[in-house]
């Protein structure tokens, strides 16, 4: 974050040593157990996606969202992220996302 506020000059003259971390920094950097080898690879982009709901986050994000869901395509390493007011529009978006691939 630093780098941006000085390369990019976001925030003006805001000083490195007066950025706050936020509680998300924290959260996003926390360890996790990693996955076990995958015979499944794909050999095509869209042959084969990993979705992941995330939340619910007890601080909304700006649009009101508390869920997140990611869209990861295992061929191209592209991924999505979709913010959601509930868990029940995981559905529309899905079929949304197949309809951008289709097309």
């Amino acid at each position: 974050m630093a780098t941006l506020f000085r390369n990019l000059g976001f925030f003006g003259d805001l000083k490195e040593n007066n950025l706050d971390v936020c509680d998300v920094c924290f959260r996003a950097k926390q360890t996790r157990s990693c996955f076990s080898i995958s015979e499944n690879k794909a050999s095509d982009v869209f042959d084969l996606i990993h979705c992941d709901i995330w939340g619910p986050y007890r601080e909304r994000a700006s649009s009101g969202a508390r869920y997140f869901l990611t869209v990861a395509d295992d061929a191209s390493r592209a991924t999505w992220v979709y913010l959601m007011h509930q868990k029940s529009e995981v559905g529309k978006l899905l079929k949304g996302f197949v309809a951008m691939v289709r097309n």
